[in-house]
């Protein structure tokens, strides 16, 4: 009998906590298209990172700077890295504000949200004909 008091009080001493947990997070990739390497302006795209989480979860996002990054740039890679096609990722629709690795992107909380980006191309790179790709993470933080 003596034990029983002591159990009850144990348990009222430490409340039970759900921690949040997100699920579905998405992203739809950047489609860009063709390249012309002749343009004399840059290709754009758009894309959309897909969240759920319940409140209070505020997070940030990150994007890292990708498999192939080099001369400051994001670099996607034709063959594994035979050649490059310099692009970049905006927080912006404007493209003014580069999405860089260590630029945390505060985003709203609840369920069913999305947070766009955008990419860019830059104009007048000469590369082969191929199909050019990246990998990124995307990492989000509470």
């Amino acid at each position: 009998m003596r034990k029983l008091p002591l159990l009850l009080l144990l348990c009222a001493a430490l409340p039970a906590r759900a921690a949040p947990t997100c699920r579905g997070i998405s992203v739809t990739p950047l489609a860009f298209g063709n390249y012309d390497v002749y343009g004399a302006g840059p290709l754009d795209s758009a894309g959309t990172i897909s969240y759920s989480c319940p409140p209070p979860a505020l997070p940030t996002v990150t994007i890292d700077l990708g498999s192939f990054f080099g001369n400051g740039r994001r670099r996607m890679a034709l063959g594994g890295g035979a050649e490059f096609l310099e692009y970049e990722i905006y927080v912006d629709a404007a493209r003014t504000a580069v999405w860089s690795s260590t630029n945390a992107v505060s985003v709203a909380q609840g369920n069913g949200s999305t947070v766009p980006f955008y990419g860019r191309i830059f104009a007048l790179q000469d590369v082969s004909v191929g199909a050019y790709q990246d990998t990124l993470v995307v990492t989000f933080n509470f």
